[in-house]
This record gives structure tokens, C-alpha cells and sequence, in this order.
């Protein structure tokens, strides 16, 4: 009994020590004397970041699982960022940060791990970790470039851009490119996993891709996307080195990254494209014109008879529910005969004899993967009819479209929960959540449940700024509710929307949660671009529509890209404006079998599901306006549900504390007093 309470006592005293290390270590750093003290303009000593980087610290010496929301401005990405890199050093392993958006990729790569390179005083590797997709192939390029493969001139003008940039770019991926290339370009220049000859390839060597996944496995940190980490998963830890520890940032994402990757698709527009990459009878173009052999009239002519199998497929779902844009959940398999199946599959079977025929391993390789494509297809498009899969939801989608209709079919889990559990959360010691907005109700009760979490410790940390003084919430119950015809709303919603630019002028994001009231309201509010620049998501890449936004008073119309992941800090901002409440649409298939599952459990879907997934998606969109402690701006939510319903205090108890107001007048009062602020601050 004595030895036990001895054994007992030495191990919480190492872990008392081990306590009392980790906060020496992070005080080095984030204390009003650390290191970063005189590397970040303005530093100050946040005492919710410090007890972040101190949390993300135990987790990494204790070996558990941590979730922790940090409110906009705790300083996050270098709460984590240094314990992780501290810990890797110290124990030669690997941590792996995974992002949502490419706008917190950026940030950690271009700004805070180069900041921590720089001052941490110690040495450690990072990369960034891409999709094998993202990558130039010299040996595909060279192939490429010895015969005609494109008909048109624009083709041929980008591939030229490619050759010049190929001496000049670092890396080769297609990111670095000064252009978005062309899917047929790309298609034929750019590393595809099934066509890598790997230590065989005369360009391996030189390979962007081989040099890059050496700089992984000799690096500290690896920073990758939501959906190469799921990859990763999928392809039992084949894609990434091995590491020790995972911290996802923008968790909120979790579970939607991970149903779209398990998910199974089947396009008509992707089976065409496949079909044009292997021949095409009018160009003549395509993998089955490269290679000279007897054998290949049999198999053009195959490709003929599949690609009317196709068409007739089709046809046929066309003809049995409509041609109109749709998105129809489908209860139980739908009744049109599989055309495409045997065609395929013969198909198949004499790619795979051509292969056999083949002296070169190049061309091997590119009549293997093309075969092994079209077992992929001959597996999925069955799963999908005869609805295989248990637990998945199934649907199709219409595009309407001036050649071809698009026709998607579509099924995805409906709950990923068990999934990420048993093939992450069970099998990764060490796991880090967090995110500016993963609570509901103050709690992690949602999030949890919805991606099986179960962390040892658990941490809310609030916001650092001053909302009260920073930010004030406009909030409106005299417009029409979503529910109303929609004339009437849209007419009433731009008109509220004019007030509050003219107010603010422009500096303003208008929200949307569909593009069909986004251009209503866009082409209401056409003539306010005498006054200010109107960009509306769609017409040109976001970062432009940023780099605009920032250069001159505009305002910008968004959807679901720009309630997260796009920060603005400074005067250019000073108005965020949310249209509507990010309910999902119930009626939306995924939506609709989740609410269905919730109800089989006797759980109200509502108050359970719907309510705090609006939550969630509302406090990013809030977030989007004070990004420093500098920042002042107003919110408007013109959602009159907010007032008018008793759910609306959950929405507004979920925000950050702030005055909350309802008369225009008093949001003129709040431009004014940051009109003479701007004005002291220029004079100064």
C-alpha cells in the first residue's frame, strides 16, 4: 500500500515538474519579456494565449487529446505553433498542422512559422505538404511537348507559358503558375499518382515532387489541407511521413471535409472528359493517337461504343426526371438499366491486353491508369444505383448547360462520427482541436458529437479585444422574414443594405447564404458603383476581389467562401453585413438525412442540429470584421427572425459581447465617433 502511494506521488510530482517546464518554456516566448516581445509591432502579453500555448503543451507531454476555441485575437496559430515545434525538436518527431482554407495556409507559411524560424532560437524544419496532383512532371511535360496533342490555340499558348516558367519556378507547383491552367493542360503535364514511373523515371532526380516529400521527412512541421490529411487516412498513411501529433486548425470544418472525402461521385461531364483523354474522333486526339499499333482501331472503336453508352444512359435520366437545374434525393435505387457496365468493362479488359502489348514502361503505366479508371467507374456507378453503402444518403443534380446538361450523382455518409473515431481519434496519441468558433451554448457538446471526439481536456478561451468598445450589433425586426415572397424580401433587403453602405461608405461585406438573393440584391444596388467599387463572388478570383477591396472604398457581395477565412484588418473593413441566418436548407439531401437520423434517435433535430450549425457559421461570419485591437466596425444581421423569434437570443448569446442596437440612427452615431477616431489617428 505505502510503495503504491509512493508510486503515486513520484509520478504526480513529474508531472507537477513536467507542469512547471512547459510554462517556463512558453514564457520564453510569450511573455512581456520573451523572445517575440520585440519581433511583433505592438506585442503585448495576452494571457489567453499563453494559457493556450500551455494547454496545446500539456497535450503534447501528456500524450492526450485537447479542443480549444480561441477567440479572434488570442493569437492562436503561435499558442500552438510554438509547443509544437518545442516538442518536435525536443523529441525528433513530426507534428502535422492541418487547415480548411488556403488563407490560414498562407498565413502559417509566409508569416508566423517564418516569424518563429527567425526568433525561436532553435533550429527546426518545416514544409508544406500538397496533393501529388499539384505538381509539374518533367517527364510528362517532355512527352507532352514531342507530340500534337491540343486543338485549341489557347492550348498551345499555355503550354508555351509553362516551358518558360518551368525554368524559373522553385517548386513546380501549380500554385506557383501565373495563370490557372487549363484541366486538359494540367491533365497532361501535371504528376498523376498512377502514372509515376518513381526511381525509374529518367526525371526522378530532378522529380519537384520526389525533392519536396524529401523535405518532408526531414522536417519538424508539416503543413497540409483538411482533405490531404483525409487522403492520407484513406490511403492507410501512404500520402504523409509518419508523425506524432495532429493539430487541426479550423476543426469547425472536420466533419464536412471528412463526408465529402469518403463520399463516392459519378458525372456525365467526367466520364466524357475521360473518354476525349483516351480518343476523341473528331480531333483525332487523346493517349490513343500517341502510340502506333494494330490493335488500336479495335479500341477506338471501343471508346465509341462506350461513350454511346454513355449518351444513352443519360438520356435516359434525363428523360426520367427532367432537364431542368434540380437536386433530387433519391429514396431508393432508381430504375434506368446500367448501360455503361459491360462496355466498360470490356473496355477495361482490353486496356489491360493492349498494356501487355507494350514495350515501354511509359506507355504501360498511362494504359494501366486509364484501365484502372475505368474499373473505378464500373465499381462506383453500381454502388450508386443499387444505393450499396450503409448509412449513406443519395442524390442527383441537374445543371443546365448551352451544350450538355451536367448530370452529378452523388452519395456521402450521413454521420462521419464513428468513422473519424476509429481510423483517427483511436489511432493519433496526441490531437489538438481548435478553432475561433467551435462552441455552442458554451460548450463543446455539438461539435463532439458530430465528429465523436471525446478530448481529455477542454479550454474556452475568450477574445482579448474590447467588443464592447470595438464593434456595435445592428439587429432588425421590421423587415420581412426569409419565409415572405421573395420580390418583397429582396426588395427590402437591398434597400436596407443601400442605408447601411451609404453609412459606413462602402468598406463593406454584404453575406449571403445563396447566390440567388445575392444577385437580387446585386442587381438592385447597381447604381451605388458611381460611388463605390461592387465586386460580387464569381466574377473574378477572390484574391483579386480582395487585393481591390483593400486598394479603394468597395464593397464586396460573398457567399460561403467569405464568412471564413478572409481577414481584412484595418479601415478598409468597417461594415459586415449578414443577410440572412446560415440555416442549412433543410430540404438539401444531406441535410435532410441527418435531421431524419436525429428524429430515428428521438433527438430534436432543430434545437440539436440545425440551431447550432447556424450558430457556429454566424460567429464566423461576425468574426470577419475586428481582426486587431485597432479595429472598430458594425455588424448587421438583417435576419428579423434575430428579434421576432425566441431562438434569436441563442444567436445573440453566441456572440461576442457588444452593444446591441435596432434604430439606424444610433449605428450613424457609431460612424461618426469612428469618422473623428480615423480623422485624430491621420492627424497624429
Amino acid at each position: 500500500m505505502l510503495s503504491r502511494s509512493k508510486t503515486a506521488l513520484r509520478e504526480n510530482f513529474v508531472h507537477i515538474t513536467c507542469l512547471i517546464m512547459i510554462e517556463k518554456e512558453i514564457g520564453k516566448y510569450l511573455d512581456k519579456d520573451g523572445f517575440l516581445s520585440d519581433a511583433i509591432e505592438e506585442f503585448e502579453r495576452r494571457p489567453q494565449q499563453i494559457g493556450m500555448a500551455e494547454a496545446v503543451g500539456r497535450a503534447f507531454d501528456g500524450k492526450h487529446h485537447l479542443i480549444v476555441e480561441a477567440g479572434t485575437g488570442t493569437g492562436k496559430s503561435l499558442a500552438y505553433l510554438i509547443p509544437a515545434i518545442l516538442w518536435a525538436v525536443k523529441h525528433n518527431k513530426k507534428v502535422v498542422v492541418s487547415t480548411y482554407t488556403k488563407t490560414l495556409q498562407e498565413q502559417l507559411l509566409y508569416h508566423d512559422i517564418p516569424l518563429l524560424y527567425d526568433k525561436l532560437k532553435i533550429p527546426f524544419r518545416y514544409a508544406l505538404c500538397l496533393g501529388n496532383e499539384n505538381y509539374l512532371s518533367l517527364r510528362r511535360l517532355k512527352r507532352a511537348s514531342q507530340k500534337g496533342l491540343f486543338a485549341m490555340e489557347e492550348e498551345d499558348e499555355q503550354m508555351a507559358a509553362i516551358f518558360d516558367w518551368v525554368n524559373e519556378t522553385p517548386n513546380g507547383t501549380k500554385g506557383d503558375l501565373p495563370f490557372e491552367p487549363l484541366r486538359s493542360i494540367w491533365e497532361d503535364v501535371g504528376r498523376q499518382k498512377d502514372l509515376c514511373l518513381g526511381k525509374n523515371c529518367e526525371t526522378y532526380n530532378t522529380c519537384y515532387y520526389f525533392k519536396e516529400r524529401r523535405r518532408w521527412f526531414g522536417a519538424h512541421l508539416l503543413v497540409v489541407n483538411h482533405h490531404l490529411f483525409f487522403a492520407n487516412v484513406a490511403s492507410n498513411g501512404a500520402v504523409l511521413p509518419k508523425f506524432g501529433a495532429v493539430i487541426f486548425d479550423e476543426a469547425q470544418n472536420i466533419e464536412e471535409s471528412a463526408t465529402s472525402f469518403l463520399g463516392l461521385e459519378v458525372s456525365n461531364s467526367y466520364l466524357y472528359y475521360f473518354l476525349d483523354r483516351l480518343y476523341h474522333s473528331r480531333t483525332r486526339k487523346g493517349l490513343l493517337s500517341r502510340i502506333e499499333h494494330d490493335y488500336l482501331v479495335h479500341l477506338r472503336n471501343q471508346v465509341g461504343v462506350v461513350r454511346k453508352a454513355v449518351e444513352t444512359f443519360f438520356a435516359r435520366i434525363l428523360e426520367e426526371y427532367g432537364k431542368k437545374n434540380r437536386v433530387l434525393r433519391l429514396y431508393k435505387p432508381i430504375a434506368v438499366n446500367n448501360s455503361i457496365y459491360f462496355p466498360m468493362k470490356e473496355l477495361y479488359e482490353n486496356l489491360k491486353n493492349f498494356e501487355a502489348m507494350m514495350q515501354s514502361e511509359e506507355d504501360q503505366i498511362e494504359i494501366s491508369a486509364a484501365a484502372n479508371r475505368c474499373m473505378e467507374f464500373n465499381n462506383n456507378l453500381p454502388a450508386f444505383l443499387n444505393q450499396d453503402l450503409d448509412g449513406y444518403v443519395y442524390w442527383l443534380e441537374i445543371i443546365e448547360k448551352k451544350r450538355l446538361n451536367r448530370v452529378v450523382l452523388k452519395g456521402v455518409p450521413i454521420n462521419a462520427a464513428e468513422e473519424l473515431q476509429e481510423q483517427v481519434f483511436s489511432k493519433i496519441d496526441r490531437i489538438v482541436m481548435t478553432s475561433a468558433t467551435l462552441t455552442t451554448h458554451k460548450g463543446f457538446e455539438f461539435i463532439q458529437e458530430r465528429i465523436g471526439f471525446e478530448p481529455q481536456e477542454k479550454i474556452i478561451l475568450d477574445s482579448p479585444f474590447d467588443y464592447n468598445r470595438q464593434a456595435l450589433l445592428y439587429i432588425s425586426g421590421d423587415l420581412p422574414e426569409p419565409s415572405e415572397e421573395i420580390e418583397k424580401y429582396a426588395s427590402a433587403m437591398a434597400r436596407r443594405c443601400r442605408e447601411l453602405v451609404e453609412i459606413s461608405q462602402g468598406r463593406t461585406f454584404i453575406l449571403f447564404t445563396s447566390y440567388a438573393l445575392m444577385d437580387q440584391v446585386f442587381g438592385r444596388l447597381q447604381d451605388l458603383s458611381s460611388k463605390f467599387v461592387l465586386l460580387k463572388q464569381g466574377e473574378i478570383p477572390t484574391s483579386q476581389m480582395i487585393r481591390r477591396f483593400k486598394e479603394t472604398p468597395a464593397v464586396i457581395f460573398g457567399t460561403n467562401s467569405f464568412w471564413q477565412g478572409v481577414d481584412v484588418p484595418g479601415d478598409a473593413l468597417k461594415s459586415v453585413i449578414i443577410t440572412k441566418l446560415p440555416f442549412d436548407v433543410p430540404s438539401e439531401p444531406l441535410t435532410e438525412a441527418r435531421i431524419e437520423d436525429l428524429r430515428r434517435c428521438s433527438i430534436d433535430p432543430f434545437s440539436h442540429y440545425q440551431i447550432p450549425r447556424a450558430i457556429i457559421q454566424l460567429k464566423q461570419g461576425f468574426g470577419r470584421l475586428i481582426r486587431k485591437q485597432s479595429d472598430t466596425g458594425v455588424v448587421s444581421i438583417l435576419d428579423s427572425r434575430m428579434v421576432n423569434r425566441g431562438y434569436g437570443k441563442q444567436f445573440l448569446d453566441s456572440l461576442p459581447p457588444c452593444k446591441v442596437v435596432e434604430d439606424l440612427n444610433q449605428v450613424k452615431e457609431f460612424f461618426s465617433k469612428v469618422k473623428t477616431q480615423i480623422f485624430l489617428k491621420n492627424q497624429n
